[in-house]
């Protein structure tokens, strides 16, 4: 379906950064091993100033992307606080996590409890601000301006390494499964998504719900799953009554049901 494909408008990238930037991190690391004890954090006043500088990084991100300087983006916010994270966090012994609730949290380190509890093996959990995963998150959209569509994958995937149960990387990550029309790796990315949006900070759950139901939606009329996809969209629109892209896929859910089979 040609026509479906270029239906929707250009996906806006740095909305969700400024977001981020006006108070969606947590104030300082959340930092607790698989245990739910408290793990060794570093001196607070140089942590605190560590973690400011960060989140300056991502402010000047977003407001380079707002310029359309994606390049510039990457290379004075998202790739040093990528840097900057992977010096502090070396790979190792220790799985790291970055979350946006406690209770998202302690859905990652629960997990890894119960998986070192069944193996009686298994590494430490440390749950960290989200910073880190946002870098990668910047520098998805960064890439997806330039038009480098397997890198911003790449970056959404390691992204989601960091925070699996993140609604807004899933739905992401299912918008880039539609510019390379895998329609089944869409809907599962997006279904995910909805799975695990209890786990977003509350101001944005309602918004993050819709938008994957959206997508959710768009991926099963690729699949010609009309049904489904129709009370998808009615869905979204309990959450945001009028969102003109809903009505839009339910007026054109019904021209395919008028064509001929």
């Amino acid at each position: 379906m040609d026509e479906l494909s270029s239906r929707l408008p250009p996906r806006a990238l740095a909305g969700a950064l400024m977001l981020l930037a006006a108070g969606l991190f947590p104030p300082a690391a959340l930092a607790r091993d698989a245990a739910g004890t408290e793990a060794p954090a570093a001196d607070g006043a140089e942590a605190d100033a560590w973690q400011a500088r960060q989140n300056q990084r991502v402010l000047r991100g977003d407001e380079l992307l707002k310029q359309h300087q994606p390049e510039a983006a990457i290379r004075e916010a998202f790739d040093p606080i990528i840097r900057d994270h992977e010096a502090r966090h070396p790979a190792g012994d220790t799985v790291y996590f970055c979350v946006r609730t406690p209770a998202e949290a302690l859905f990652y380190l629960t997990g890894l409890a119960a998986a070192h509890d069944k193996t009686g093996q298994g590494r430490n959990g440390v749950a960290l601000a989200s910073t880190w995963a946002y870098g990668y998150y910047g520098k998805a959209f960064a890439l997806i301006e330039l038009n480098r569509f397997d890198e911003a994958a790449e970056a959404l995937d390691r992204a989601l390494e960091l925070s699996p149960a993140n609604s807004q990387f899933l739905t992401e990550r299912g918008y880039l499964y539609r510019a390379s029309r895998e329609w089944d790796k869409m809907l599962a990315s997006h279904q995910a998504a909805l799975e695990h949006v209890d786990f977003s900070p509350d101001a944005q759950r309602d918004t993050e719900r819709a938008r994957a139901l959206r997508g959710a939606g768009y991926a099963l009329i690729e699949l010609d799953r009309l049904d489904e996809a129709e009370r998808h969209f009615r869905d979204s629109l309990k959450i945001e009554p009028g969102n003109p892209v809903a009505l839009d896929e339910l007026d054109y859910i019904k021209k395919l049901r008028k064509q001929p089979p």
